[in-house]
């Protein structure tokens, strides 16, 4: 663990799609509960509908689309206000598990999760881009990384695919955050990243706590800021045809 996963650098269709897609998620380019034509979005991308339907079976592993039956793929829809509590209730049970769990498998020798130097890199966000929604998309990215890593280092598969489908449902949330939580959750990953560094569990899994705690208040108004913006366009919904 703490290592950045690095992709072969010739990708597969696949996979250009699978990054097309997320980005345009991620942005709302295809908004929360839009119905995804394969069909359209074929012709629309100039690709089959194999490599299309290998993105979407990735993106809907991931929980960001939906797929029902007789209705086809979807994006998936924003939380509720009950789903939204609910998943940080969740969130506050598991995290500071996985960093405590973290921060013990670093005392192994045994069983090493990787240097110091790769969890801080991953625990700091990205520069602020003159564009927003780029910076606020690189932010999603490296904030995912980071708590999918010190779940990955808890050295539970369960645990870490369990924390890493809570926390696709929050990433259309993150586009709404203001510059000054960038920062702030920067400094709350660098307390986690430090605590299991200096192989202290009771002291990782506090700071994952407060970390959690505070992202919940800046989740909330990010929350807020997302529904308003979700509310019903057909025109924009009709994108994907």
């Amino acid at each position: 663990m703490g290592e950045v996963q690095v992709r072969p650098q010739r990708q597969t269709l696949a996979d250009k799609t699978y990054d097309e897609l997320n980005s345009r998620i991620m942005q709302s380019v295809l908004p929360p509960g839009a119905k995804l034509s394969i069909d359209g979005l074929a012709r629309q991308m100039a690709i089959s509908q194999t490599p299309l339907r290998e993105a979407l079976a990735r993106l809907e592993a991931e929980g960001l689309v939906e797929r029902r039956p007789l209705s086809g793929y979807s994006v998936t829809p924003l939380l509720t206000t009950e789903e939204f509590n609910d998943l940080f209730d969740l969130r506050l049970l598991m995290e500071p598990l996985a960093a405590s769990r973290a921060a013990e498998r670093v005392a192994n020798p045994h069983n090493m999760v990787g240097d110091g130097k790769a969890l801080r890199a991953l625990a700091r966000t990205p520069e602020y881009h003159s564009d927003a929604k780029l910076s606020q998309l690189a932010f999603t990215e490296a904030d995912a990384k980071f708590h999918a890593s010190v779940a990955k280092c808890s050295g539970s598969p369960v645990l870490a695919k369990a924390i890493r489908r809570l926390d696709a449902h929050l990433h259309l949330h993150r586009a709404y955050m203001e510059p000054e939580s960038i920062s702030e959750t920067e400094a709350e990953h660098l307390a986690v990243a430090e605590a299991i560094i200096a192989q202290q569990p009771l002291a990782a899994e506090a700071a994952m706590r407060r970390h959690l705690k505070r992202s919940r208040v800046r989740h909330a108004a990010a929350f807020t800021a997302a529904e308003a913006d979700a509310a019903p366009n057909p025109k924009r919904a009709k994108a994907n045809r």
